[in-house]
């Protein structure tokens, strides 16, 4: 059974960003209004072995501000109770604080992939988020499983699932995501680079949400798609 990382945060009063090993991981908008909020995430596509970073920024809070946040790991079919995250004493005075939890993991996968990424431009990613437009409207499920499948390795290697049950999934995924035309222009890209322009996230400019989406009136379905180049070319890795 594979182990599981389990990153577990609780907030009150705090604008703050989070990444783990330099990918971003927690946003939390409340140093205004004083609400409270909670994310919780597995951490295991993003580990790299020995010294894993897990780096909070607060950039604004109350003056009660709270942050309780833990990283912890469990084996697959374990409870991990994500409410109960360990308190973080906030630093006096004025923002911005930065809060950091280490920790190493036997799963070393981020680093790997890292190592294998090539640094690349906002243009080409643009235009690569193009070419998955067009491949989803012409219905292309082959070549769009191609693009994920570097995805796809690596999540099944993190979690230990067998890559052929999550690769089986894959074509219903796609249909519905090709359900609709997909009409965005160069223009409408927003391309997030992290992990010294290694990977890139693909949003939509006018929101900052998931580029590859489908609204319907009670609802919206996404893609996270996460952008690196490999000697190959560039591929969907996360």
């Amino acid at each position: 059974m594979a182990q599981i990382w389990q990153l577990s945060a609780n907030y009150q009063g705090i604008t703050a960003t989070g990444s783990i090993n330099g990918f971003p991981c927690i946003s939390a908008d409340t140093g205004e209004s004083g609400e409270s909020g909670f994310t919780t995430a597995p951490l295991n596509p993003f580990l790299i072995g020995k010294g894993n970073v897990l780096r909070i920024e607060v950039t604004a809070k109350t003056k009660d501000a709270t942050l309780n946040c833990s990283v912890e790991d469990a084996m697959t079919g374990d409870i991990v109770d994500t409410g109960n995250a360990a308190e973080i004493k906030l630093p006096d005075g004025d923002p911005p604080h930065v809060v950091e939890i280490k920790f190493d993991s036997p799963q070393e996968g981020f680093a790997t992939l890292l190592g294998q990424l090539k640094p690349a431009d906002e243009k080409a990613i643009v235009d690569y988020a193009l070419k998955l437009r067009d491949m989803f409207n012409a219905k292309d499920f082959d070549g769009l499983k191609k693009e994920m499948m570097p995805k796809f390795e690596d999540l099944a290697a993190s979690f230990g699932h067998p890559l052929e049950a999550m690769v089986a999934q894959v074509g219903e995924m796609l249909q519905a995501f090709s359900s609709k035309e997909h009409e965005f222009e160069a223009a409408d890209i927003k391309a997030e680079p992290c992990c010294d322009n290694k990977l890139w996230k693909l949003t939509a400019a006018k929101d900052g949400k998931a580029l590859i989406r489908i609204e319907e009136d009670d609802g919206m379905m996404s893609l996270d798609a996460v952008v690196g180049v490999l000697d190959s070319g560039p591929a969907i890795v996360r």
